[in-house]
């Protein structure tokens, strides 16, 4: 079993180390909130450096924080 993390993060905090250690291969195919403040970004296996002190998520965890009012337009 694949051992899959989320972290999110502040658009104005990624760096390009954070998308090489991430599985998204470039900013513009990371999911963002609807403001656009914020990024998704997810990872395999042990956690990289790069994403030291952040709330990590798994798979249950972020299903609830994708379905909220931040990051999914429930008028659509």
């Amino acid at each position: 079993m694949i051992n899959r993390s989320w972290v999110i993060i502040n658009v104005s905090d990624l760096t390009d180390e954070m998308i090489l250690k991430s599985l998204q291969t470039s900013e513009a195919s990371l999911r963002k909130s609807l403001d656009g403040t914020k990024a998704l970004l997810k990872y395999d296996g042990e956690m990289p450096d790069c994403f030291d002190g952040m709330d990590l998520y798994n798979h249950s965890e972020i299903k609830v924080i994708l379905n909220g009012s931040d990051w999914t337009n429930k008028e659509i």
